[in-house]
C-alpha cells in the first residue's frame, strides 16, 4: 500500500464516506435540485431562533444585563442565524466564494500576520523604514491579501462547494 493510499484511508475516517464534491463538476443549480431537505431541517431553524430568544430573556431578567446589551446580542445572534440559513438553504457560487475568501482571511491571513509581522520582527522594520502609517498599512494588507488568495484558491479547487453541502 502506498503512502498516499494510507493517508487517504486515515483521513477518510474523519470525513463522510461519499465525497460531497461532484465528480463531473456540476453547476450549483444542478446540485441544489438533487437533494431534498432532511425532515429535521425546519425544526432545527425554529429551535435555534427560539433558543436565541430564550437566552436573551434569561440574560435580561435573571443575569441582569442592560437592555441595550441584550438587544445588541439578540440582533447579532439573529443576523448570524439568518446568514447561516441563507448559506444552507439558498447556496450560490458568489456567496460560497465570499465565504472561502473570508475563511482564507480569518485563520490563514491573520496567522500569517502573526508569524511574519509580530513574531519575526518585520513589522518593526517596516515601521522604522517606511514610517508608522505606511508600515502598518502594508503590514496588514499583505498577509490578509495572501490569506484571501489562498482561500479563493482552495474554493476554486473545490468548485466553490461548501463542506457537507447538499
Amino acid at each position: 500500500m502506498t503512502l498516499k493510499k494510507h493517508l487517504e484511508q486515515f483521513i477518510r475516517g474523519w470525513l463522510p464516506k461519499e465525497s460531497n464534491l461532484p465528480s463531473d463538476k456540476l453547476k450549483m443549480a444542478e446540485a441544489k435540485t438533487k437533494v431534498s431537505k432532511p425532515r429535521w431541517w425546519k425544526p432545527l431553524w425554529m429551535t435555534v431562533l427560539f433558543m436565541a430568544f430564550v437566552f436573551g430573556v434569561v440574560s435580561y431578567f435573571l443575569l441582569h444585563y442592560p437592555l441595550g446589551n441584550v438587544i445588541a446580542g439578540m440582533a447579532i445572534s439573529l443576523l448570524g442565524v439568518g446568514i447561516a440559513y441563507y448559506i444552507r438553504v439558498r447556496p450560490s457560487t458568489n456567496v460560497n466564494r465570499a465565504i472561502y475568501i473570508w475563511v482564507g482571511i480569518t485563520p490563514i491571513g491573520w496567522g500569517l500576520w502573526i508569524v511574519f509581522i509580530v513574531l519575526s520582527g518585520v513589522g518593526r522594520l517596516l515601521t522604522t523604514y517606511l514610517g508608522y502609517g505606511p508600515g502598518l498599512v502594508i503590514g496588514f494588507i499583505v498577509p490578509l491579501t495572501i490569506g484571501a488568495s489562498i482561500g479563493d484558491w482552495i474554493g476554486k479547487r473545490r468548485n466553490y462547494q461548501l463542506p457537507l453541502s447538499p
